[in-house]
């Protein structure tokens, strides 16, 4: 709804900024010379992390979104607990059990019930058919190579000292961007539902979306965490029941169902 008048580069530097700010304010109560406590080489890893999955990250999602749908982006998405499992096996060592194996792809199954609502066709897999796609196929990348990259850097610190570093990082890595491409003109006549929009996106799926994954990521291994991205587009079609009145089909409850069976599987410890 917001990229309906905002530009994408300044919707992602408000979005980062507000994200930036209420992370800040969190560790600034905690500890005011938390950035002390970073090394050279830990700025370079920060900077690193923040441009692959803060920066980079949104400028594939936003500009994906531009020329592709909802239903495509979150179909995309399901990937990547498979290349975070994948990934964490081939990175970090981490154990591939048959049961997360099986419940990997149950988790995947399900989603493809969701998404395709029961309609199977080839086209589902051409991720490549459009530009938008392909954006959004490479942000799976992107988040993988974060969450990957991210899990040795946290166990040095706690996930809000990361995570607050990180999030500044990519708003400084975004603002040039969106100061070239001279879109803060009509700043102040933004609407009401464009505002509430960017503050959710700033509150939630930036500041606490990044803590609290990072903070999973630091009890959990990589794919067990990974798995959960499953729920995305369960919980996507969910608001979109209650906010837009689309209607949920018995074939979108299977596939609800199968999905959180296969976290279950996935993430049981034994």
């Amino acid at each position: 709804m917001a990229l309906r008048e905002v530009h994408p580069f300044l919707l992602l530097t408000l979005r980062y900024a507000i994200g930036a700010l209420l992370l800040l304010f969190a560790q600034y109560g905690r500890d005011k010379t938390f950035l002390k406590s970073f090394s050279h080489r830990d700025w370079i890893q920060i900077f690193a992390l923040a441009a692959v999955g803060v920066a980079g990250l949104g400028l594939l999602q936003v500009c994906g979104l531009i020329y592709t749908t909802a239903i495509n982006t979150a179909w995309i998405i399901t990937i990547n607990p498979i290349l975070i499992t994948l990934a964490a096996r081939l990175f970090l060592g981490e154990a591939i059990t048959f049961r997360r194996v099986a419940g990997i792809f149950l988790g995947f199954f399900g989603i493809s019930l969701v998404i395709s609502k029961g309609v199977f066709s080839l086209s589902l897999f051409r991720f490549s058919s459009t530009f938008g796609d392909l954006l959004i196929l490479a942000s799976a990348f992107a988040w993988t190579t974060f969450t990957i990259g991210g899990k040795g850097f946290i166990s040095r610190f706690t996930p809000l000292t990361a995570v607050t570093a990180i999030m500044m990082s990519g708003f400084l890595i975004i603002l040039p961007l969106s100061i070239l491409k001279g879109t803060w003109s009509n700043f102040l006549h933004f609407s009401l539902p464009t505002w509430m929009g960017i503050f959710f996106l700033g509150v939630f799926s930036s500041g606490l979306a990044y803590l609290f994954w990072y903070s999973a990521l630091g009890e959990w291994d990589s794919s067990a965490v990974g798995i959960y991205l499953y729920l995305e587009p369960f919980v996507t079609l969910i608001g979109a029941f209650l906010l837009l009145g689309e209607a949920i089909q018995w074939i979108t409850l299977i596939g609800g169902g199968l999905t959180l069976v296969g976290v279950y599987l996935a993430t049981r410890r034994l």
